[in-house]
Order: structure tokens, then sequence, then C-alpha cells
């Protein structure tokens, strides 16, 4: 229109965004439990929201942006937790002391802390050292660690035919990592904020008040933790000073508007895609990423995490073949990707 303003129009798109952020709150199917496993998948439905960060968000990293209102043009579903380490065992038949086994043994040589070293070597360990001291909360509960995402990719293909056997798979649909799109949408639940619980003001490296009661990070995690963990008393700017911390059990914060807990916090979780930059361009529909590269997204933050990392458009990157006490995942049962 000739005789509309640049204020004018960022009005109109602002009009619009709030649209579509209050039409996906709308939910239309029922969620999905996977018998055996007690996994349990929320339903999303498909909807418009603004992926990435605002220039003057708290907090805010370069690789957020520029935001853009992207599409998800299908329903899917995401597990309402972080695979735990009952189901992992369950599905996998392997455990966290054989997860560390595997990380004491690699070899491959990862950049970490600024230099290539194996991850033994990052947290001075012998090749035949006790795995066991690679382990904090190991009940039924925590949610799976040390996992790297061909691992969490190979969770999901056996989880998939599992229940193509027992024909209970819909058509179309397989088990997968969500997309880093799917995830972000999901995450956000309809928000536009930095967290699903609002805006966050960050009073020191580890202290962010948003943060209390949707999720376990670096400011809290020591908060009444029992059990073998990381000695926090060094981390400067600790909400709650001093202690032992570690993962905490699934679900013990309060969950986003559509019910999916832990999104922020806990573990850092593995999405399907490459890890790239920019982010998808305004207008995009169900995008996948780069088609190739050298690290995998990961979303969410994790218990160690500075607190400007535990939002909601916060994007990671970590080598594919790392195991890691701050990663893990959560399932999408979503439609197949060619």
């Amino acid at each position: 229109m000739s005789n509309s303003s640049p204020s004018r129009a960022r009005g109109l798109r602002s009009l619009f965004a709030a649209a579509v952020l209050a039409a996906v709150s709308v939910r239309a199917a029922e969620p999905v439990t996977v018998p055996g496993l007690d996994l349990v998948l929320v339903p999303v439905s498909a909807g418009t929201f603004r992926m990435g960060s605002p220039a003057d968000e708290a907090g805010r990293y370069p690789n957020e942006g520029p935001p853009a209102l992207v599409t998800i043009a299908h329903d899917f579903w995401l597990g309402k937790f972080e695979v735990t380490h009952a189901q992992w065992r369950a599905l996998m038949g392997t455990d966290l002391v054989g997860q560390a086994k595997l990380a004491l043994a690699d070899d491959t040589l990862y950049l970490l802390g600024g230099k290539k070293q194996t991850i033994r070597g990052r947290i001075g360990r012998a090749k035949d050292a006790d795995p066991r001291t690679l382990l904090f909360n190991t009940e039924d509960d925590a949610p799976m660690y040390l996992v790297n995402w061909d691992e969490a990719a190979a969770f999901c293909r056996k989880l998939t035919a599992h229940e193509q056997s027992a024909g209970r798979l819909p058509a179309g649909f397989e088990y997968r990592l969500p997309t880093e799109a799917e995830w972000e949408y999901a995450c956000r639940a309809g928000t536009s904020t930095a967290t699903y619980a609002g805006a966050m003001e960050i009073k020191a490296r580890f202290d962010a008040p948003v943060l209390d009661v949707i999720a376990w990070y670096g400011g809290n995690s020591s908060f009444g933790y029992v059990g073998p963990g990381a000695n926090t008393e060094s981390w400067a700017g600790k909400r709650y000073p001093g202690g032992t911390a570690g993962p905490r059990s699934v679900g013990t914060r309060q969950p986003n508007a559509w019910g999916l807990f832990d999104l922020l916090g806990n573990v850092g979780e593995w999405c399907g895609d490459w890890y790239g930059e920019p982010l998808p361009a305004a207008g995009a529909v169900d995008p996948r990423g780069p088609d190739r590269g050298t690290s995998r997204v990961v979303r969410g933050g994790a218990w160690t995490f500075l607190a400007r990392r535990v939002r909601a458009a916060n994007r990671s990157w970590i080598e594919p073949g790392l195991r890691l006490n701050v990663l893990g995942f959560r399932v999408a049962l979503a439609p197949v990707q060619p």
C-alpha cells in the first residue's frame, strides 16, 4: 500500500504473529503411549511461529537470528519427557554403565576445551578407568545421557520397527528425533518470550529467577540434589550457592502450556538437523537444516549451563559422536522424512 509507513507495516506483522501464535494453542489430537515403555507423547498441532530471538532479548547469541515466521505444516507428537534410563534399558538392552564404557573406549579426537582430545582426556580418566566414575544420577527416571547422536537415532529406528511390527504406528509416520524447528515450536507452546514461563532477567551468570520453576540449570541443579555429581563451589554467580549437582529426575519442574516437561534445562536434546547458519528464512515450511555438516543441533540447555543458554531460541552444536553427561534426547512421532 503506497500510504503505509514502516511502523504500520511492523504493527500489521505483529498482529499477524499474535494471531498465529494464538491459533497454535488449539489442540486436536490425543496423546500416544507406547505400551511396555511407559513412553508418552503429547500432540502438537500444525501452525506458524516466530523462530529465533529478537535483537533485544537478554542473553541472546548472534546465531539465533534473524528471527522469522516459520510454519510447521504437519501435526506431530513429542515426548512428554526426555527419554529415561529405564526406557533406554528396556528398548536397547544397555544402560548408563555401558554407555560410560563406550565413552572411555572412544579414541576419536573431538574439539573439547579448545583443543582436539578424547572424551577421557578431557575429563582426566584412563581408558581402563571405572566407568561408574563418569555417572551421576542413574535412577530409572533419570534422563538418559552419555548417548551420541547416532545412538539416539538408533533408539528411534528401533522404536519405529517395534511399533510397526505391533501394528500401532500410523501410516506415513515414524519415530525420530525432532527437527530443530519442530523442537523450538513445541518448546514455545504459543509463547514468544525467552522462556515459556516469560521473559528472562539475567542477574548473574547462573542466576535467572524465571528458570527456577521450569528448568534445572547451573543456577539451581545443586538445590536438593542427592547422590554423585559435580562440585559447583567454583561456579561464580550461582543462584543457589555451592553443593553437588547432577541431572534430575524427569518431570520434576513445571511443564509448558502444552504439557511438555524439561524442554529447558536438565539435559540438552539432540535434534535431527545438521547445524547451520543462519536460521530458516521467513516463510519457510518444515525446514530441516543443511544437507550435511560436521555438528548436529542440540537444544534446551542443561543442568550445568549458564542462564543465557537455557532459552527457547538458544542453539548449540555438538559433534555427533560425543557422549556427554549433559546430553540426552526426546522422541518425536512425526511424518516420515523423504
